[in-house]
């Protein structure tokens, strides 16, 4: 029996090693964050009564993601006193900031969105800061913990994790809101936060792996250097490319039409009667595997074909997909309909996003790898957050019934009473669609002098 054991293990390679399985739950404590703050938390808000316009400014509480290249030479080189002894600068790091997030999103398990909205918000913009902190912590111990010949497996166990958070902290949390209650589902995803330090106490620090390394200056002197060569070098030589502004908003935009519609399908599906358990059924579970089998095959184009028509063909699924939104909106509820919807939003926003990815991989110049590929990817980041935050006032600012009218004279049709209910969501979504274009629109400009580096 030991023997056969021992050839399984042997046959898993780098698998077999605590060091990697353990970014399995370490993943997962990264990936539980994303959903409690974005598409959970707008159910939660939708269930309380808040408006729209209301719940779509929730999309600015994930600024921080943008942001956390601004800090992260802060975590670089602030050591913590006392823990920093005991478990190594990264692991003290993560050790604070997950047990932050446990006491954070305990309370707001407590918080009655109507009764203390800007207190809620003021929580959920300190969550995503804090996990924001958690992922620089998180990334950079892997790199130092893990061999070269490890790093890829180490990256694989991470995002398994990742996503078995996106499924447990949408669907699972959805499930336990429909039959219990909000805040006791807050406050079981609460307590999945202390998975980590308890997988952190059995793993090394990294305290050996770095220490030689570090230059015996001052916190001052050091975060000075770190600033000087990676923020400032990166920036200026990127800024001498072309087309670098182009390059910027193309970045920006390419996923607006998709951020957008994302923000609000949630609400949206609430609003036009499918139940949560629903939701999480289809639009969580079958979401995931969807996007999982659009990576694989936007992978499978980007290795076979130019990345620039890819970019275009998954752009323009993206846009396409939020036409299946409008179609459910005249449709109402009907499961299989939503079934489908879903399955061809994330599969084209899978696609777009392998494609996507790719490119700011190959923007990026050899020597600022980590660096010009955060602040690429926090550019990115602003479609999700800023740019999406309008949805909520689109769907209810903007006078549906008035251009449904123009409409409906404009192509002397009469659109009738049947669409009087969603009439609102319909149109916003045909809106989205349109704010897809102009990402397709400049492409070219956004990509045909870029630096690509194989």
């Amino acid at each position: 029996m030991n023997h056969i054991y021992k050839l399984v293990l042997s046959k898993l390679g780098p698998y077999n090693k605590y060091n990697i399985l353990a970014f399995i739950p370490l993943g997962f404590c990264a990936g539980l964050p994303l959903p409690l703050i974005g598409a959970t938390m707008s159910a939660r808000l939708m269930d309380s009564g808040l408006s729209l316009t209301s719940i779509g400014l929730f999309a600015l509480a994930g600024t921080p993601y943008a942001l956390k290249f601004l800090w992260s030479p802060l975590i670089d080189t602030i050591k913590i006193p006392f823990l920093n002894n005991l478990l190594g600068k990264r692991r003290s790091w993560l050790l604070i900031t997950q047990i932050i997030l446990f006491l954070t999103f305990f309370i707001i398990a407590t918080i009655n969105p109507l009764e203390d909205l800007y207190m809620l918000a003021l929580l959920v913009c300190s969550a995503a800061f804090v996990s924001a902190t958690q992922d620089i912590a998180l990334d950079a111990y892997r790199i130092e913990l893990h061999s070269e010949k490890e790093l890829a497996a180490g990256i694989a166990t991470y995002v398994l994790g990742y996503r078995i958070a996106l499924i447990v902290a949408g669907a699972g949390a959805l499930y336990l809101a429909e039959y219990m209650s909000w805040s006791t589902a807050f406050i079981i995803m609460s307590l999945c936060f202390l998975l980590g330090p308890i997988i952190l106490i059995f793993l090394p620090s990294n305290k050996e792996i770095t220490e030689s390394k570090e230059k015996n200056i001052g916190y001052f002197d050091s975060l000075i250097a770190w600033i000087k060569k990676a923020i400032l070098e990166p920036f200026i030589e990127f800024s001498q490319r072309q087309s670098w502004i182009w390059i910027l908003i193309f970045i920006a935009i390419y996923k607006l039409g998709d951020a957008l519609a994302g923000n609000m399908t949630t609400p949206f599906l609430l609003d036009i009667g499918f139940s949560k358990i629903q939701i999480a059924n289809i639009v969580k579970v079958i979401g995931l595997a969807a996007t999982l089998i659009g990576l694989f095959i936007g992978g499978i184009l980007v290795a076979k074909y130019n990345i620039v028509s890819v970019l275009f063909i998954g752009g323009f699924l993206q846009m396409f997909s939020n036409l299946f939104f409008a179609i459910q909106g005249v449709v109402g509820v009907n499961t299989n309909v939503l079934m489908l919807t879903i399955s061809i939003e994330n599969l084209a926003g899978g696609i777009g996003t392998a494609a996507f990815l790719a490119y700011l991989s190959k923007l990026v110049d050899p020597r600022y790898i980590a660096t010009q590929f955060a602040l690429l990817t926090s550019f990115m980041a602003l479609s999700r957050t800023q740019l999406s935050a309008p949805a909520g006032w689109m769907v209810e600012g903007i006078n549906w019934d008035g251009l449904k009218i123009l409409i409906s004279q404009f192509i002397n049709i009469n659109l009738g009473s049947i669409l009087d209910s969603n009439i609102k969501w319909i149109l916003f979504f045909i809106l989205t669609t349109i704010l897809a274009i102009p990402g397709l629109l400049i492409i070219n400009k956004g990509t045909k002098s870029f630096k690509y580096h194989d």
